[in-house]
């Protein structure tokens, strides 16, 4: 997990960088794709706990189109 966090933080100033160095106030596509791409690393490492989730009898449903996330208990109560 310590070189989740590392690689995050080098993504992090990586991209912070390429907003400092010249020509500045332009917003590339290759800058868009990078923080993509680092927002889908939080994506990865939640990873193991949705599967656990779904070991341990949770029903997972995802949806796009207006956002629903939901993780419920196949129990009855």
């Amino acid at each position: 997990m310590k070189i989740f966090y590392l690689t995050f933080a080098i993504s992090l100033m990586l991209i912070i960088g390429g907003f400092l160095l010249p020509p500045m106030g332009i917003i590339d596509g290759s800058v868009l794709t990078a923080v993509g791409e680092l927002l889908m690393f939080g994506v990865l490492a939640q990873l193991p706990a949705i599967i656990d989730a779904a070991k341990n009898g949770k029903n997972i449903k995802v949806t796009k189109g207006d956002f629903t996330a939901e993780v419920s208990s196949s129990e009855n109560n």
